[in-house]
């Protein structure tokens, strides 16, 4: 009779700590990037750009939610002091039923929660000592910690890299005489590699409109330190 008590015992405490799991938000959610697309300048709006800077810009990327730290304050986990400054950035990792999380980007183990339900937000970094920290509460693997000072942040999009990153730059390189001269420039895949370029030519007297790979720009002005224009249309995909 003991034994059986002690078996119903054990099975309504695993029952209870499966639903405490459960209740927990185990479940996490992750966060993928979303696509942007930049296009630069404004169609139909006279610019005016110098020698050696873009007169058209495109870039197609991945971005991710963040937050950014815009006031400085200290946490003390474990008893040692950690400065979180301002500026820090931290990408929106996960989220479950209770949280939003922010890790950092050099530790992953380390970051904001955001609570759902509004209240002020928590400091969480990876358990080590049996899952608890007498400085905070345990939730799914991590230690979450109530700062003494509010955490003031700004919600942002941060850029990341990715396979599919694609760059085109077309860069105003001087007049000599009436030829107007361009260097097109692109990147592929990784930010760090080295760009694709190639060098273009125009007779002004010819035509005011230039294009290259379906961009069109209306030249008004061009000396050999800047250039007046109107971007019509963007390079084609």
């Amino acid at each position: 009779m003991l034994l059986k008590n002690i078996m119903n015992t054990r099975l309504l405490l695993f029952i209870f700590s499966m639903m405490f799991i459960s209740c927990a938000g185990v479940k996490k959610n992750i966060v993928a990037p979303e696509t942007y697309t930049k296009l630069l300048p404004e169609l139909n709006k006279i610019k005016t750009s110098e020698i050696g800077s873009f007169v058209v810009y495109k870039e197609n990327g991945y971005q991710n939610d963040a937050i950014e730290i815009v006031k400085t304050f200290s946490i003390k986990p474990d008893g040692v002091l950690k400065v979180i400054e301002k500026g820090q950035i931290f990408i929106h990792k996960y989220n479950t039923n209770d949280y939003d999380f922010y890790g950092s980007a050099s530790n992953s183990e380390f970051g904001v929660a955001i609570p759902i339900n509004g209240e002020n937000p928590l400091i969480y970094f990876k358990s080590i000592i049996d899952g608890i920290y007498s400085t905070g509460t345990n939730y799914n693997e991590l230690t979450l910690i109530k700062p003494k000072e509010q955490i003031d942040y700004i919600h942002i999009k941060v850029r990341t890299k990715h396979k599919d990153y694609f760059k085109k730059e077309f860069i105003y390189n001087g007049r000599v005489g009436n030829a107007l001269k361009f260097i097109y420039r692109e990147y592929i895949n990784d930010y760090a590699r080295p760009a694709f370029t190639q060098e273009v030519q125009y007779d002004l007297s010819e035509n005011k409109i230039i294009g290259f790979r379906g961009m069109r720009i209306e030249i008004i002005k061009a000396t050999n330190t800047t250039i007046e224009y109107k971007v019509l249309n963007y390079f084609e995909k």
